[in-house]
């Protein structure tokens, strides 16, 4: 999974980098990177119709694809994530809307106009579900946050921010967070 969530990253980076004045908006790049995973992901998982997918009327096996946007892996609709894969071990005591997730991506464009994103409510929300995995998910799961903050060209000019390229940790962590910075230049990232 990871080298098709870095495959799909790269070409999503570059597709930004080539042409950044065609994305106007978030959902825009979320667009294109949910496309790159989408079909990157050909295989399909299968969930049983037992547990808490039975009282949706789910009586036999049925299969989904794992890539899905606005994601809410609670039980309450909060934090939902741009993008998730979930995972490939499914849990029958979690309904098929709240199945652990394998990847979890958060996708911010800082645009001219506006002030600097708040990326760093996205790299808790990640952080925060980490947790939630570790603690109340009885299979030991990985998993990896992308936080990831796309800087419009006409930013770094109006506000004469410099956009560090310093590269720091692993970029896909198999199981941890990293918080990607690309702007028409650089792609670069930290773990956290």
């Amino acid at each position: 999974m990871i080298d098709k969530l870095k495959n799909a990253i790269l070409n999503t980076v570059t597709k930004f980098q080539e042409y950044p004045r065609e994305y106007l908006s978030e959902s825009d790049i979320q667009a294109m990177l949910f496309i790159e995973l989408r079909n990157a992901t050909s295989e399909r998982y299968q969930y049983d119709a037992e547990g808490a997918n039975r009282r949706f009327g789910f009586t036999e096996p049925f299969c989904i694809h794992p890539v899905t946007t606005e994601y809410f892996p609670y039980k309450r609709k909060q934090n939902r994530f741009d993008i998730a894969v979930l995972s490939e071990k499914p849990d029958s005591s979690l309904e098929i809307w709240r199945q652990p997730c394998r990847v979890a991506i958060e996708i911010k464009l800082w645009q001219p106009g506006y002030g600097m994103p708040r990326y760093s409510n996205d790299v808790i929300k990640l952080q925060n579900y980490q947790t939630h995995l570790q603690n109340n998910i009885t299979i030991e799961r990985k998993f990896t946050g992308i936080a990831m903050l796309f800087v419009h060209p006409c930013v770094e000019k109006l506000t004469k921010t410099a956009i560090s390229a310093e590269k720091s940790g692993d970029a896909y962590p198999e199981n941890g967070i990293a918080l990607h910075f690309v702007t028409q230049r650089d792609h670069w990232w930290k773990n956290i």
